[in-house]
């Protein structure tokens, strides 16, 4: 039996907890702590526990009672920071943070305004009830885990219709979704609903909380169908083209080929060979997904580039698509700036005009994981 010198012992023992003390130094200095204010912005005055939040996360925290607020452990890049309190505006800002450390930021909320122009209707309104089944349908969507959601405060929503047929929609104050399903409450703040011969145009900020489970029963049912509703998902696309796993994913990418590469009908041989390969023929050209990836400005950014349109198949559950012999869901992705900034789990930070058209843009709330959603290693 070999036996260390006590001191040496010691020294032993201790290092393993050196080490981890200073990984976790390292892990801290390469993260950014948001701390501040949230004010009236007319009076100055400090506004108690208002929310302050990353947009389409279940990050957040709330302001303590002088409305100074702090929240940390945030990743380097461009995040989209949400501010919200009963009575005022919502305030969303972009922020870009390229150095660790601990940021300074006033928010400054505006009281909230009366919406013009919009008809209110009597709660039990027919048309009304009529018109809130169609937004709740669309916002929580028709599959399986809709059944399990619910719009708990539907009073909130104040409801226009145009003479053009276009169906409206804004919230006095943030919507809650409670989602069954997935295992969150969502606070949605709706700017704009538009609804005109079945398609849909919304935004506003998000923010979700996590539901306590009652059990481990149900807490498993939660983690069971937010796997479901992350395949075949947008952030199941962006994280598998990051890490060069698409086909395996069950996606198929395809590059539109510019109108300019695809105008011959034929292609004269020279002695013999094609001046252009078939596939400039065709509308559309298989591509390797991470051969759209480049670094971006960060080690936490990662940029997909794209001057063209893509059109995307997910082979693992039968869809509709424009194509005979590829019977899969089908979606289209437009790019007006060439690329968009993602992370490397798939989080989209920058979209810049970023456009979803098909079964990836027919996500609603009932299937909607919050951006900061991971899985399971």
């Amino acid at each position: 039996m070999f036996c260390y010198p006590t001191g040496l012992r010691k020294f032993l023992f201790l290092l393993p907890i050196l080490f981890v003390s200073v990984l976790c130094q390292a892990q801290q200095t390469n993260t950014v702590t948001l701390a501040g204010t949230v004010t009236d912005e007319k009076t100055g005055k400090p506004l108690p526990f208002a929310n302050v939040f990353i947009n389409n996360s279940t990050i957040g925290t709330s302001a303590d009672g002088d409305g100074n607020y702090r929240l940390g452990n945030l990743p380097i890049g461009t995040l989209e920071i949400g501010v919200s309190f009963l009575g005022y505006e919502t305030v969303r800002q972009t922020l870009r943070f390229e150095q660790p450390g601990v940021k300074k930021v006033v928010f400054k909320l505006k009281e909230g305004m009366e919406l013009q122009g919009v008809t209110v209707y009597a709660r039990k309104n027919k048309r009304r009830e009529k018109n809130l089944k169609i937004i709740t349908r669309e916002l929580l969507g028709t599959n399986s885990f809709a059944k399990l959601s619910k719009i708990l405060n539907p009073e909130v929503l104040r409801i226009s219709e145009d003479d053009n047929g276009h169906l409206s929609a804004q919230t006095t104050k943030p919507l809650i979704i409670e989602n069954n399903a997935l295992g969150y409450r969502i606070f949605q703040d709706l700017d704009d609903f538009d609804f005109y011969e079945g398609k849909v145009y919304y935004g506003g900020s998000t923010r979700f909380e996590l539901l306590k489970p009652k059990d481990d029963i149900q807490k498993k049912f939660w983690r069971t169908n937010q796997e479901t509703a992350y395949k075949g998902s947008l952030k199941h696309l962006l994280a598998s083209m990051v890490a060069d796993s698409v086909a395996e994913a069950g996606f198929k990418v395809y590059q539109t080929i510019p109108e300019s590469m695809r105008i011959f009908n034929t292609v004269r041989p020279v002695n013999g060979v094609n001046l252009l390969s078939n596939h400039l023929n065709n509308r559309i050209v298989p591509v390797r997904g991470v051969k759209l990836i480049q670094p971006g400005e960060l080690e936490t950014e990662r940029l997909l580039v794209s001057q063209t349109v893509l059109e995307v198949f997910y082979t693992k559950r039968k869809g509709r698509s424009p194509y005979a012999d590829m019977p899969y869901p089908h979606t289209q992705l437009t790019f007006p700036n060439g690329y968009i900034v993602i992370t490397p789990q798939g989080w989209v930070v920058m979209p810049m005009g970023f456009e979803i058209a098909g079964d990836l843009g027919k996500d609603r709330f009932a299937s909607l994981l919050p951006a900061d959603w991971k899985r399971d290693e």
